[in-house]
């Protein structure tokens, strides 16, 4: 008894995989969640206290809380508006602060990471690959939807991140509901279209840096089918070397642009000293004021780079009003606030030569882009030298492979490519509106920033890549080709033709004979369909001519009248049958006495009581209409 009682409780494997499963899904989430709302309690505290130092604060916290919630929200690219304006009308804010996007995205990847590194049963550093299908046991007695043993224990990484996406999601629809009113409100729909994106961007960057492929391989049915409709020379150079090739170029030209634009940023604020200084003292006189000004002007120096890099590239920025600055002049532009960083914009219609040293910009960038292009081939010669000539710590040649032309300049592209998309993503972050009016536009053109980077990178870096491959591979002998395959007999080769046309010629022809018959079978399914007969007594006959155009009632009398007058006068008048000697009763002057008495008495008054009066056969006009009786006499009657 005391053996039974000592043992406690236990679980069998399967209520223990269970668990386990339930406890990784719900670590996930809640990290999720804790992501979201660290992010939004450090926005608050920063808020709260330039709140409690300013010197005249609003008498309720829940302001500063809101504004809390809306910085947040503008920190994942999404656009606030201005409910409170001089003009009465709202105005939208869609300048996202870099520094401040740097925040959340930093708190995604740290926690994604550590979710996907702590997660796996099989380790801490990485996933195991897919293991081989084993058979299934047998199903059970009793019917049940959904087996005990066909729910895996061990979550993959996709499941994982989507319940920590949930998590962070579900946060931010609560954040949104409390800033989607007041003052200065978030927009509903750029909030549900960026922060997802930015969540879910993030947290795949997060994968590939912890686990590499493993969390995307396999890929959903419908994103794999498109992956398989790509062209083969399309999917062979993002997966092999040229495009870790590209992605490093690439990333090598986006530093470079980076820090040329924080170069011009450095050197309009050191050109504008006294500018730049009286915006930063006439905006406040109170310290909390000028540390809020300070933390503001940092928060924006980001942006500024963006713009000292579009600047540096050529289209420049805008100013508002169509204006716009740019290395080949300054046009007029609106009257700004008073704010630091708006005393480094040179003046409207100054140039020089000064201006003009901006090229190095693109030419730094397009240098790097080449080099890191080329690289592949400097790696190549220098493995292939003597020993004895050998840098300390080359690697033999047989670890590195032959990078023929083609494949330097494609690299070279894909990198311009990647360059051209990076620019204008940052320029669009950086740029936006501020008001509804003149300050519509404010800041770089995205598509013609990453226009311009990608022209630039083209033009320079392709073929500086292929100018520095040429020159370290110079005196480098190239590998010798590997063995063709043995030449086919030409009557191999014209068998193998003759097969390929007979196939391509019995295939069009069955297409053709299909299409004809299909053709053949409708032509005879209309002919032999039943038409409607023409009506015996139709105007205009078909068997009529010119020559036989007469008054209506003769060619009635020719053809059809003695029938027609047969039935008539067998419903009418049957005392008046018509003439079988051929003679023409239908027109007597009785007849048609009678006729109109018939008529007449049939009509219930509606008729005259006189008589018409026609003009005998042999007197009907020449310019009677054929086929129109009426028209025989001056009257139209008849």
């Amino acid at each position: 008894m005391s053996q039974l009682t000592d043992r406690g409780p236990t679980l069998s494997s399967r209520g223990r995989a269970s668990t386990q499963r339930s406890s990784a899904l719900g670590t996930a989430f809640v990290g999720g969640v804790l992501a979201a709302g660290l992010g939004l309690g450090a926005f608050a505290v920063a808020v709260l206290l330039l709140w409690v130092a300013s010197p005249y604060p609003d008498t309720n916290p829940s302001r500063a809380l809101h504004l809390a919630a809306d910085l947040w929200f503008l920190a994942h690219g999404s656009d606030l508006v201005r409910a409170v304006t001089a003009s009465g009308a709202e105005s939208p804010v869609a300048v996202t602060p870099l520094l401040l996007m740097a925040l959340p995205v930093w708190l995604l990847y740290r926690t994604g990471r550590h979710i996907l590194e702590t997660t796996p049963p099989y380790g801490d550093t990485a996933w195991p690959p897919v293991p081989s299908v084993s058979p299934a046991p047998p199903a059970p007695s009793s019917p049940t939807l959904l087996h005990l043993d066909d729910i895996d224990p061990d979550p993959g990484p996709r499941l994982l991140l989507g319940w920590f996406l949930a998590g962070y999601l579900s946060v931010t629809g609560a954040a949104l509901l409390y800033a989607s009113e007041g003052p200065l409100y978030v927009e509903p729909l750029s909030a549900l279209l960026y922060v997802p994106v930015v969540a879910t961007l993030t947290v795949a960057v997060a994968a590939w840096h912890s686990i590499g492929r493993a969390a995307f391989v396999p890929l959903p049915d419908r994103v794999q089918r498109l992956y398989d409709r790509l062209p083969s020379g399309l999917c062979a150079a993002l997966e092999g070397r040229r495009g870790v090739t590209a992605l490093r170029a690439a990333t090598a030209s986006v530093l470079v642009l980076l820090l040329c634009g924080a170069l011009l940023a450095l050197l309009a604020l050191g050109w504008h000293a006294p500018a730049v200084r009286d915006g930063f003292l006439g905006l406040t006189h109170d310290w909390s004021g000028r540390c809020t000004v300070v933390l503001l002007s940092l928060v924006l120096l980001p942006n500024t780079v963006v713009w000292g890099l579009a600047y540096g590239l050529g289209p420049g920025f805008t100013l508002g009003a169509g204006s716009t600055v740019g290395p080949l002049g300054t046009s007029g532009h609106p009257g700004l606030p008073h704010f630091p960083l708006f005393g480094m914009f040179p003046e409207p219609d100054v140039t020089g030569p000064l201006y003009w040293l901006t090229a190095a910009v693109p030419l730094a960038a397009g240098l790097a882009l080449a080099r890191y292009a080329a690289l592949s081939a400097k790696s190549y010669a220098a493995a292939t030298r003597p020993v004895a000539t050998r840098p300390a710590g080359a690697e033999p040649a047989c670890r590195h492979e032959w990078t023929g032309w083609r494949e330097t300049a494609a690299a070279a592209g894909l990198a311009a490519l990647g360059v051209g998309v990076v620019s204008a993503v940052l320029a669009g972050l950086a740029g936006g509106a501020l008001g509804s009016a003149a300050l519509a536009r404010f800041g770089p053109s995205w598509w013609q920033t990453g226009l311009a980077a990608l022209s630039w990178a083209l033009l320079i870096g392709v073929p500086g890549a292929l100018v520095a491959r040429l020159w370290w591979l110079r005196g480098v002998p190239r590998p010798p080709k590997p063995a063709p395959r043995p030449r086919v007999k030409l009557r191999v080769r014209f068998g193998r033709a003759a097969k390929r046309l007979t196939r391509a010629v019995g295939c069009w022809s069955w297409a053709a004979c299909r299409f004809a018959w299909t053709a053949l079978a409708r032509t005879a399914s209309r002919s032999l369909r039943p038409r409607p007969r023409p009506r015996r007594h139709a105007r205009h006959a078909r068997g009529r001519t010119p020559d036989s155009r007469e008054p209506y009632d003769y060619a009635y009398d020719r053809g059809h009248g003695t029938g027609c007058a047969a039935e008539y006068a067998s419903g009418y008048a049957p005392e008046y049958a018509p003439d079988p000697d051929g003679g023409h009763p239908w027109h007597d002057a009785s007849t048609r006495s009678a006729r109109w008495s018939a008529l007449r008495a049939s009509s219930g008054g509606l008729m005259t009581d006189f008589e018409p009066t026609t003009l005998p056969h042999e007197e009907a006009p020449e310019n009677a209409v054929p086929g129109n009786a009426s028209a025989a006499t001056h009257k139209g009657g008849g």
